[in-house]
């Protein structure tokens, strides 16, 4: 350490970085064989170090996975053992940072981080980083398109599509867009995204996480390594989202359905603003929508505030509004049958992604919800529900736990199928009724995934 006298702690920091980054001979275990596990092994191929990919599945469960694998890489498959050689352990999403397999290794000293911050040690371009429980998916893809539009070269993906590391390869690049999730914040020692943005913090995950505290903590990680010269991009509705925001060195910029912000974009007398430098634009009304679009209004804001800050015009933030048809199994709009909006948030799989969208709406609610239990608070629903939900209609594993909750203070019935679902919801509902389906639950116990339960939901009204 004799020629690293005389550097500050910030500068000794990006010594360690530096020489992490020489991978060369190095012996990295790679943990996970998922998508990104893959493309983490083979760019750290491309680096020329010794790469061992390991997954406790089978070869024979991972074999699609494997399939574009660089034949360079090394696999354990039906193990959770690291090697002993390794100097460093790169962990995919899936894989809990504190899982008992990864504690000797962390005893000898090996560091142990996540693919996005493997990745963030090998570029120096501007990160947009979006997290939050619900609404992540979404705005990364509008940030990224309204780029796109304003004639911007971007890289759209993190924890949505294409992992970050992948996304290395477009470099040079203005802006990578990344979507981001806890799991990924589990393993960061220097990520620090240029704009970070906390849409909102509900319950979720807790299987893994243990505490709403934990969780929320882990959201806040996003703007950890974020200073002065950074900015982070908060909801000011939601009060776990401004506590994470205190903790935080860089500039805080808002987002508000409710209150007018000083530096942001907010939701007035049915129009949409931003302001910036004591400057206040009207930028389009939500009127001026299309149906799915009216139903994210609070996610358009937030993208506008990203947009703003990179100087992107005006025009090419309405143009992407104005033809965005949202996400797939997002409170997506799929059609209005004799008067009734059906509304598809498959996705909304936990208490807080429900709530959410229930207060998208000012209509009476037929509400499809249910599924596997992920371990939520029910107990939360139950006002929103007599303030929202006209009746309700069960589905899944989770029947008992919502009757018991409402205890007969409320109209529902239970449904055996989702064609059962959707034909006793549009039996109840009359001209100018939504009928929406957000179960508030995973989908494992009646279908392979909440994309197959979307689906299906969609099919099924298709042929109203």
């Amino acid at each position: 350490m004799d020629s690293c006298r005389g550097l500050s702690h910030g500068q000794l920091e990006y010594v360690e970085i530096k020489i992490i980054m020489l991978l060369k001979n190095k012996n990295i275990t790679v943990v996970g064989a998922g998508c990104t596990g893959v493309e983490t092994s083979n760019f750290l191929v491309s680096k020329e170090a010794f790469v061992v990919l390991v997954d406790i599945k089978s070869p024979i469960e991972l074999e699609k996975n494997i399939l574009s694998l660089s034949p360079s890489v090394r696999t354990l498959f039906g193990c959770s053992e690291i090697p002993k050689s390794s100097d460093l352990i790169v962990l995919s999403p899936g894989v809990n940072i504190n899982a008992p397999f990864l504690e000797e290794s962390r005893k000898r000293g090996i560091q142990i981080i996540s693919e996005i911050e493997l990745a963030f040690r090998f570029t120096k371009t501007p990160i947009i980083a979006v997290t939050g429980t619900n609404g992540k998916s979404t705005v990364t893809t509008l940030i990224g398109n309204i780029l796109k539009q304003a004639g911007k070269k971007v890289a759209v993906g993190g924890n949505l599509g294409t992992p970050f590391v992948a996304l290395l390869q477009q470099d040079p690049v203005d802006y990578f867009v990344l979507e981001i999730s806890t799991f990924q914040l589990e393993g960061i020692k220097t990520f620090r995204p240029s704009i970070a943005v906390i849409l909102n913090i509900t319950p979720d995950h807790l299987d893994r996480h243990k505490t709403l505290e934990e969780y929320a903590d882990l959201k806040g990680r996003v703007s950890a390594f974020q200073n002065d010269g950074d900015i982070l991009v908060l909801n000011k509705d939601d009060e776990k989202v401004m506590k994470q925001g205190k903790l935080s060195k860089a500039k805080k910029v808002f987002f508000s359905l409710i209150d007018k912000v000083d530096e942001g974009a907010y939701l007035e007398d049915g129009s949409m603003f931003t302001c910036f430098d004591g400057r206040k634009q009207r930028v389009l009304s939500v009127g001026d929508l299309n149906t799915a679009m009216r139903f994210q209004v609070e996610n358009l804001l937030s993208a506008m505030v990203v947009a703003t800050i990179v100087n992107t015009a005006k025009a090419d933030i309405v143009n992407i509004a104005m033809k965005f048809e949202g996400l797939d199994h997002r409170v997506e709009w799929v059609r209005k049958v004799r008067g009734v909006d059906f509304v598809n948030d498959s996705k909304g799989t936990n208490m807080g992604a429900l709530q959410k969208s229930l207060k998208v709406f000012s209509r009476p609610i037929i509400l499809i919800a249910g599924g596997k239990d992920k371990g939520g608070d029910f107990r939360v629903l139950k006002n929103i529900f007599k303030g929202k939900v006209k009746h309700l209609v069960l589905i899944g594993e989770t029947k008992n736990k919502f009757r018991k909750i409402l205890n007969g203070s409320f109209s529902y019935e239970d449904a055996e199928s989702m064609e059962d679902a959707v034909e006793r919801s549009m039996s109840k509902a009359t001209v100018g009724d939504i009928v929406l389906l957000s179960p508030g639950c995973s989908s494992f116990d009646m279908f392979k995934d909440f994309i197959e339960r979307g689906n299906q939901f969609k099919e099924i009204v298709g042929r109203l």
